[in-house]
């Protein structure tokens, strides 16, 4: 029987930690504020933008001007496609041809995440992608109840988040569906199994298993 998953995007599909971090360091240095550890931007991952400055401490009078810095960064940079982790594509391409709805549940604004996934060449296989929005509080939830709404009814009791952050579980505990971590992401594994996941897959060939 077909299913529906919802899919987070980095850190989970593709392995774009070192490009996030690069714009996340570009927007505070054109402000002229300290860049913190790698570590401490990576933890900021899976967050929606405008959080992400409150995460780092930063003040609520630069926050505009960061989300700007950050976008012109991303806008001039290298728009190749961050690499994929291994056995995605194929996993991707395996679940759409056997008919699951598959979805993107992306802290990216949704104008970012559907250029995320264009540029990939994913577009016809997600039927919809639900980013962050204005409004939204520093969680995934909100964008992760509007995926659901693109989710068939008859597929939504057995709908799964897949994601490699704390922040992915929690939204899918959010909106009642079940948890999917990967290990190979941003997350820690300690944070990751707080969430109760269904399980924690070590690469794709396991997440696979667990899909199909």
């Amino acid at each position: 029987m077909s299913r529906a998953i919802l899919f987070d995007f980095d850190g989970t599909l593709v392995d774009s930690a070192p490009s996030i971090c690069a714009g996340l360091a570009a927007a505070l240095t054109v402000l002229g504020l300290p860049v913190p550890p790698d570590a401490e931007l990576r933890s900021c991952i899976g967050l929606p933008l405008i959080h992400v400055w409150r995460r780092l401490g930063i003040s609520d009078e630069h926050h505009e001007a960061a989300v700007a810095g950050y976008r012109a960064w991303s806008a001039t940079a290298d728009r190749a496609p961050v690499p994929i982790f291994p056995g995605i594509a194929d996993l991707l391409h395996a679940r759409y041809t056997a008919g699951d709805t598959l979805i993107l549940a992306s802290a990216k604004d949704t104008a970012s995440a559907r250029r995320a996934v264009a540029t990939h060449g994913w577009s016809a296989i997600f039927t919809h992608v639900s980013g962050a929005e204005p409004g939204d509080g520093p969680d995934k939830r909100a964008l992760v109840a509007r995926a659901l709404a693109h989710v068939p009814a008859a597929q939504r009791s057995g709908a799964v988040m897949v994601g490699d952050m704390a922040v992915d579980g929690d939204a899918a505990a959010a909106n009642g569906i079940g948890f999917i971590a990967v290990a190979w992401g941003n997350g820690g594994r300690d944070d990751l199994l707080a969430q109760r996941p269904l399980a924690l897959v070590a690469d794709a060939a396991e997440l696979g298993s667990m899909l199909a």
